[in-house]
């Protein structure tokens, strides 16, 4: 092997490496390919709820500072929507924004739960938004167990009570 494809093997060999969270860091659970389903709850009718086959490729973006979320949603025949997220955990692990990765607005939450075990990784974020055009307080809550990742966001409305509003279940690989 030559001395310049052995200098560029260890330089991506490296960046690799420095790309990748230590595994006890909330995002290392996060990383890979995941493929399933969205089902969320019709703004029109809702009443009805509609799933759509979704796909998640969940990256570190060491230049952005955080977990790149980039979604693939199957919205009927011919018609393919993208979302890019960004995912970020302040150093404290007590806040997290989330929204578009190409926007510098994200919504901001608290981490008001984690659970961690051996083959687990649960997250529980609040924070204050608006659902369907109304303030609204909003949770998302992760759970990682295995090769299932659940992200399920929940509602509730200025003095009412948290409820469905979406819910993706996808398997890793």
């Amino acid at each position: 092997m030559t001395t310049s494809r052995l200098a560029v093997l260890t330089a991506l060999t490296l960046l690799v490496v420095a790309a990748a969270p230590p595994s006890s860091h909330p995002y290392a659970a996060f990383v890979g390919r995941w493929t399933g389903t969205l089902e969320y709850k019709d703004y029109q009718d809702s009443t009805r709820r509609v799933t759509l086959p979704t796909r998640l490729d969940a990256s570190v973006d060491s230049a952005l500072g955080g977990l790149r979320l980039e979604f693939t949603y199957d919205d009927g025949p011919g018609k393919t929507v993208y979302d890019h997220d960004l995912f970020t955990i302040d150093a404290g692990d007590s806040t997290v924004r989330w929204g578009s990765a190409t926007e510098r607005t994200r919504q901001r939450f608290r981490v008001t739960a984690r659970v961690d075990s051996p083959d687990s990784l649960r997250l529980v974020l609040e924070g204050e938004g608006a659902d369907n055009d109304a303030p609204a307080t909003l949770r998302e809550t992760m759970t990682v167990r295995g090769d299932l990742l659940v992200i399920r966001k929940d509602t509730r409305p200025t003095g009412g009570v948290f409820a469905f509003r979406h819910e993706y279940r996808l398997r890793r690989g």
